[in-house]
C-alpha cells in the first residue's frame, strides 16, 4: 500500500485516479490500517463477488480502468510501485 500511495501521488496530477478495495468487511479496521500506512486514496470494502467481474483472481491485484470505465489491463499479485507507475504511464500514453 505505501508503494501504491507513492504512485498515486506521482500520477494523480496527470489525471489518474486511484481507489483501493479491501476484502476486510470491518470498515473501521480498514480506515485505521489506511491511516497507519499513510494511505490518502479512497479505500472501500468489497466482496469477492464485486472483484470477480474485474478479473481479479488473487489479492492483491491491480485493475486499470480508462476514463470511459473500460478495463484496459490488470495485474494479479503483488507488484512494485515502479511496475505500477510504468504500466499506468504506458496506458496513459495510449489514451492521449
Amino acid at each position: 500500500m505505501p508503494e501504491l500511495e507513492a504512485v498515486r501521488r506521482e500520477l494523480e496530477p496527470l489525471g489518474v485516479g486511484f481507489i483501493a478495495l479491501s476484502l476486510e468487511r470491518n470498515e473501521a479496521k480498514v480506515r485505521k490500517a489506511a491511516a497507519e500506512l499513510g494511505v490518502r486514496m479512497t479505500v472501500a470494502t468489497a466482496t469477492g463477488e464485486v472483484l470477480a467481474p474485474l478479473g481479479v483472481g488473487e489479492v492483491p491485484s491491480t485493475v486499470f480502468v480508462d476514463a470511459d470505465g473500460t478495463i484496459v489491463a490488470a495485474a494479479s499479485g503483488p507488484r512494485s510501485g515502479k511496475f505500477l507507475a510504468a504500466r499506468a504511464r504506458e496506458l496513459l500514453s495510449r489514451q492521449r
